[in-house]
């Protein structure tokens, strides 16, 4: 390989990876030339190709530009607690989004090795979809220190706004999950956690969604448990099933809590498991056949779409869909 195209390759590569942006200057030819040990003449024939190319455009006047038009593959670093084969079509919609509009994704879990990893190959922009359980405050801000962040589908640290984001409507979907049950005349619902102990920004989200609708969040009306509270602390439930009148509708952030919470009705207080649910992702566990339940569903190619195209310094929101929602014809006290 000659100098001339050994030197194309790498400029070429820098271009079309995003490290030069759209209507940027490059640098002299005499300081690019410099970068790459070559004379200004093998510059100026690497030039005259990428020109032939479109990739750069040239001025006698002004110097070299990166063309405003032209389409670029950016290196992006994507955060995910989300596991494989968890959510359907999220990791697929992800990928076709991010090369639909020119971005070469690197994904990576919330582990400290793999995210400097990441960081290394400073990725143009990052996308962030962890929850607070994984990273403080303090990891978080030096985290996007001098990055171009962007969170996708959850916020959760309570002590900073977030000024750049993609977010799933949290609070809208728990003000119409709550509306629905009320509506089909339920007077005692129960939301069923992953959490041992209730995280404060979701404590604040429901006492909000709750005052929307006019109840009272840890109240008869509305009540939550742990999806260990049978295990670890059965005195808990016992007293939401005994000795209050017993919840007749359930929600929950995830759609497998609400299929074992009826295994476990079915178990210890079988003449309540017949319950109205509303689940979170319209999973194989609320298609189940013979207990389908209600669900909301996300449509993950719109989702992933508004992130990738999401341009100014400020909050998008994503609604999903309430599916299958039939409740069970009942008189209600």
């Amino acid at each position: 390989m000659t100098k001339t195209e050994l030197v194309m390759k790498k400029l070429r590569k820098r271009i079309l990876s995003g490290e030069f942006r759209s209507g940027q200057k490059l640098p002299s030819m005499r300081a690019l030339g410099n970068a790459y040990g070559v004379s200004t003449m093998v510059l100026r024939k690497v030039v005259e190709q990428l020109e032939q190319e479109g990739l750069v455009e040239s001025s006698t006047r002004s110097g070299l530009f990166i063309p405003e038009n032209l389409k670029q593959h950016e290196l992006c670093g994507i955060i995910n607690s989300i596991q494989l084969g968890t959510m359907e079509n999220y990791f697929e919609a992800m990928l076709q989004s991010a090369s639909k509009y020119n971005c070469v994704p690197m994904v990576v879990p919330p582990i400290w090795t793999s995210v400097e990893s990441m960081l290394e190959k400073a990725p143009r922009r990052l996308y962030i979809n962890i929850s607070a359980s994984y990273i403080s405050e303090e990891e978080l801000q030096h985290l996007i220190s001098g990055n171009d962040a962007v969170f996708c589908n959850q916020y959760e640290w309570i002590d900073s706004e977030v000024k750049n984001a993609v977010l799933a409507d949290w609070l809208t979907i728990t003000e119409l999950t709550l509306k629905a049950f009320l509506d089909a005349g339920h007077k005692r619902i129960l939301f069923v956690s992953y959490n041992d102990e209730l995280p404060e920004f979701k404590r604040r989200q429901f006492n909000e969604a709750a005052k929307r609708v006019g109840l009272k969040f840890e109240s008869p009306e509305f009540q939550w448990c742990s999806r260990h509270d049978f295990e670890n602390n059965l005195p808990r439930i016992r007293k939401i099933f005994r000795d209050n009148p017993a919840p007749t509708a359930a929600f929950s952030r995830g759609d497998s809590l609400l299929y074992k919470l009826k295994e476990k009705l079915d178990l210890y207080f079988p003449e309540h498991a017949d319950m109205d649910f509303i689940g979170t992702y319209n999973s194989f566990w609320s298609n189940h056949a013979g207990q389908e339940f209600a669900s909301w569903e996300w449509d993950w190619d719109i989702f992933w779409d508004k992130v990738f195209q999401h341009k100014e310094k400020c909050v998008e929101y994503y609604l999903p869909t309430l599916v299958k929602w039939n409740p069970k014809k009942r008189k209600l006290k």
